[in-house]
């Protein structure tokens, strides 16, 4: 077995679904944190961010966010800890857990979240700019089929 990449690999690797997709969400997170450097949120670190978007603005459980997300309990926790020191969500006792606890958005945090949709409807508008409004559509219909639970 050859460890050279040939052409067809090369090509195969610069234009690849997965790479495509990963290069535009991270051109997208670099413009929201940038937007997000010049508010009062701004001490809030990507990876902090990320847990809060999986929250998605429901109560959820700190179990469920490492277990979605694939990081550590103690990743999780510290994470949780620096949103709830910046006062967007809150963390309470599970009722059926002695050791799970609950995070739950605050006031703030929905301003938060409430921002965050603003930049996201930046980004589609974009979106729609370049491809236009069926080319959009379209785009959320595959998205969405590819995103479905096999």
């Amino acid at each position: 077995m050859s460890t050279m990449i040939d052409k067809s690999d090369n090509d195969f690797l610069g234009h690849n679904v997965k790479g495509l997709m990963m290069d535009l969400v991270a051109q997208w997170n670099r413009e929201m944190d940038q937007a997000q450097s010049l508010t009062e949120f701004s001490g809030i670190r990507p990876s902090d961010m990320r847990i809060f978007g999986h929250m998605r603005g429901r109560p959820t459980l700190l179990s469920d966010v490492h277990g979605a997300l694939g990081i550590s309990r103690q990743a999780a926790q510290q994470s949780v800890q620096r949103l709830l020191e910046h006062g967007v969500v809150r963390v309470d006792s599970a009722p059926d857990s002695r050791r799970d606890k609950i995070v739950t958005v605050t006031e703030k945090g929905q301003t938060l979240r409430s921002f965050a949709a603003e930049q996201i409807r930046r980004i589609e508008l974009s979106c729609r700019a370049r491809i236009g409004e069926d080319g959009l559509r379209h785009l959320r219909q595959l998205l969405m089929s590819l995103s479905q639970k096999q």
